[in-house]
């Protein structure tokens, strides 16, 4: 259950983190796509709005489908949100679009992106980037954002899930740092933000003004729960009071169920959930998800994957491959994506559908080697 005072608390919190002293608060724009439903969609598309009186576009039902960038293009946001699954189809549709050009402005493209990534180290540190980094922008890198319509987006933020830092990697060299939000439902979305001048990479960000992060029973590397406290904290499961018991502390802290680390300036670093650990036959903890983000950066025709292996003797994994979207559907199809079929045919592999590769031995080949790795 989620109060109003809940909502308005952490809306107001939140916004005192990204919007700056001299931002033109009339001219902030969002687009809303994500379900209303939703916490995040509730919360960043509506109530932080409603608290600085932004304008919100509000995209097609078939948003997800592919006129999201149609939207983008038209409200040219200054504020964009999406969910890591977001980014990657704009990662794999920019990185589709760059194998067609000729070689010269393939070049061109790696020599502005290779500027944007310097910048963005710079950036971490807050420092001023080289001038030569402006003239990749005006070349190169400014119309990529254009294309997508980003180009007039201060802040880019990802949430509710990870997302692979190969992909925030990439989006770095596009000069848009992408800024990890860390909250749950419980805790009325986001409990850690980051801001233009407060930024790691690798790092979901610090607490939001009024809350109190803490990591509980830590390990010799400082990894431990991350258990979380303050007015934005939810007022309990409806009609469940034995839960909402164990999720609260004696001291008033939310019980995540999430592992993290704190670092010396208070960023905080996810690092996996208490119960995604694996737990075999033999007694061995496995965590699956550096596991999982592993194959999937040595695979990049990698969809999804789930490792398994509960109480057995060995583990094992269920892969899905990327395919394009029916758009009539909005349902996976079985053609593999012009990514996929790239990796393949890099390895020497001839195959357009999901069926064909999961047939061919030396596609099970290149997977198990992906593994290996």
């Amino acid at each position: 259950m989620l109060s109003h005072d809940n909502l308005i608390f952490n809306s107001k919190s939140i916004c005192l983190e990204i919007i700056e002293e001299g931002d033109d608060i009339e001219d902030q724009r969002v687009v809303s796509y994500l379900p209303l439903s939703h916490i995040a969609g509730l919360q960043i598309d509506l109530s932080c709005q409603l608290c600085i009186g932004n304008q919100v576009f509000f995209a097609k039902p078939d948003a997800l489908q592919g006129t999201l960038v149609e939207t983008l293009q038209w409200a040219r946001p200054t504020i964009f949100m999406a969910v890591p699954r977001v980014w990657e189809k704009f990662e794999d549709k920019l990185k589709e679009i760059a194998k067609t050009k000729p070689q010269i402005l393939q070049s061109i493209s790696n020599w502005a992106k290779g500027h944007g990534t310097h910048r963005m180290k710079l950036f971490e540190q807050r420092k001023d980037p080289h001038y030569m980094f402006h003239v990749a922008n005006y070349l190169i890198l400014s119309k990529i954002k254009q294309a997508i319509g980003l180009d007039k987006s201060l802040i880019f933020m990802f949430g509710a899930a990870p997302l692979k830092q190969s992909s925030i990697e990439y989006f770095g060299s596009l000069d848009i740092p992408l800024m990890n939000m860390y909250g749950l439902s419980e805790t009325t979305g986001s409990t850690t933000v980051s801001n233009r001048h407060d930024y790691k990479s690798k790092m979901a960000g610090r607490e939001i003004r009024g809350c109190e992060i803490k990591i509980s029973d830590p390990d010799e590397s400082s990894i431990g729960e991350i258990r979380v406290k303050g007015r934005h904290v939810m007022m309990g499961y409806l009609k469940n009071e034995e839960a909402t018991k164990e999720c609260i502390d004696s001291e008033g802290y939310f019980r995540s169920g999430d592992l993290g680390t704190l670092d010396s300036q208070g960023f905080l670093k996810i690092t996996g959930r208490i119960k995604e650990l694996i737990i075999t036959a033999g007694g061995e903890n496995v965590a699956p998800v550096p596991i999982e983000d592993n194959f999937k950066a040595a695979c990049p025709a990698c969809s999804n994957i789930m490792l398994v292996g509960e109480n057995q003797r060995f583990m094992a994994a269920l892969i899905t491959f990327k395919v394009d979207i029916d758009m009539t559907t909005g349902l996976p199809s079985k053609n593999l994506t012009a990514d996929a079929i790239n990796f393949f045919k890099a390895a020497g592999v001839d195959v357009k559908t999901s069926d064909d590769a999961c047939k061919n031995a030396k596609v099970l080949q290149l997977v198990q080697k992906c593994v290996e790795q």
